[in-house]
C-alpha cells in the first residue's frame, strides 16, 4: 500500500488537489495529511518599561498560537473524512512550508506528495518563491501538484 502525502494549508484548492489525487489514485492508499506552521517573525521598535510585564501579551507568541490554530482546522479530521472519504493520519508542524513539506515526505516514507499550487506569477515566485516549486525540486519522492483553475472571461 502506497503512503500520499497530503499537504494543506485549509484552503479550498489543498482542498481540490486532494480530491483530484483521490480521483486518479483511489481511496487503496494511507494518507497521511500535513499542515504547516510557518515561522512567526514580529519586529517591535518600541522600548517600554512595562515590555516585560507578565500581563502583557506577546506578539509573537500571540501570531503563532494563531497559526498553531489555523493549521490544526487545516488538517481538521471531520472536514477529510466527510470532504474526501478518507482517514489519514494528521501532522501539524512548525517551518517554512517547502523544506518543512519535504522532511515529513522524507519521515513518512511517502510514495507521493500532493499539494496545490495558487498559479502565482513570475514576478511573485522571484521574490517570495513558490512552495510547490521547492518541494517538486527537493521531495524524496515525485509530487503531484494541482493548479488553482482559471478564472472564467467574462461574457460580453
Amino acid at each position: 500500500m502506497a503512503t500520499v502525502l497530503l499537504a494543506t494549508d485549509g484552503s479550498d484548492l489543498a482542498l481540490r488537489a486532494a480530491a483530484r489525487a483521490l480521483d486518479v489514485l483511489g481511496h487503496d492508499h494511507e494518507f497521511v495529511t500535513v499542515a504547516v506552521v510557518p515561522p512567526v517573525f514580529v519586529a517591535t521598535a518600541s522600548v517600554s518599561p512595562m515590555e516585560n510585564h507578565p500581563m502583557l501579551v506577546d506578539p509573537e507568541l500571540e501570531a503563532q498560537l494563531e497559526g498553531e490554530q489555523r493549521a490544526e482546522s487545516a488538517v481538521d479530521e471531520d472536514h477529510l473524512d466527510r470532504e474526501l472519504g478518507i482517514t489519514s493520519t494528521h501532522v501539524v508542524e512548525t517551518g517554512e512550508p517547502g523544506p518543512t513539506i519535504c522532511s515529513a515526505a522524507e519521515r513518512v516514507g511517502a510514495d507521493l506528495v500532493v499539494m496545490g499550487s495558487h498559479g502565482h506569477g513570475w514576478l511573485q515566485r522571484v521574490f517570495l518563491g513558490s512552495v510547490s516549486t521547492h518541494v517538486l525540486q527537493h521531495a524524496p519522492c515525485p509530487v503531484m501538484v494541482v493548479r488553482r483553475e482559471s478564472e472564467p472571461e467574462p461574457e460580453d
